[in-house]
């Protein structure tokens, strides 16, 4: 019984969050433009939650916008709110369309809903 109430408990808490980034302050932005890489990595402060555990460097969160991956007006719209949750030390929400660390989706809330 107590294999079968884990494995369910494992499997909800995947089902959950699958897509989530992360949710929490932003610790820092970095514009890549070199020629193998043209991205821009988001970072989570170290309290971040609903994060995954697969999107971590130098043990930060972080969530990428990779260039190619997106149109220069999405690009915008997503920075514009990145930095304005950075600049005013608000809250961010980025999720992945794919359960990557590829951002799909910014949000800027308080709270997770």
């Amino acid at each position: 019984m107590y294999k079968v109430v884990m494995t369910l408990l494992l499997f909800f808490s995947c089902v959950t969050y699958a897509d989530s980034i992360g949710f929490g302050k932003i610790a820092g932005i970095k514009q890549y433009a070199f020629s193998s890489t043209q991205n821009i990595k988001v970072f989570f402060q170290a309290d971040a939650t609903l994060i995954n555990e697969t999107c971590k460097e130098s043990q930060r969160v972080y969530g990428v916008i990779t260039a190619n991956n997106h149109d220069a007006e999405i690009i915008d719209r997503m920075l514009s709110l990145i930095m304005t949750a950075y600049v005013a030390n608000k809250k961010v929400r980025l999720h992945s369309e794919d359960n990557s660390c590829e951002i799909g989706f910014v949000s800027l809330q308080e709270e997770y809903f």
